[in-house]
């Protein structure tokens, strides 16, 4: 059962010119850093020894 008193949802305003900004300069950073990443792409790695003892283990 719903409450007589509900309270209708406000009307949406459209977004702010500000937010607009904010937005385009986000997806301006993530094209961006994809462009880069194809380029030069940076991938570590992790180098593992072989111990010199037998009975030791890598775990």
């Amino acid at each position: 059962m719903r409450p007589s008193h509900a309270v209708a949802p406000r009307p949406r305003r459209p977004l702010r010119l500000r937010h607009k900004l904010m937005l385009l300069v986000a997806f301006e950073i993530l094209v961006a850093g994809f462009t880069q990443a194809g380029m030069k792409p940076y991938r570590p790695g992790v180098a593992v020894e072989l111990p010199g003892n037998p009975d030791h283990e890598i775990v």
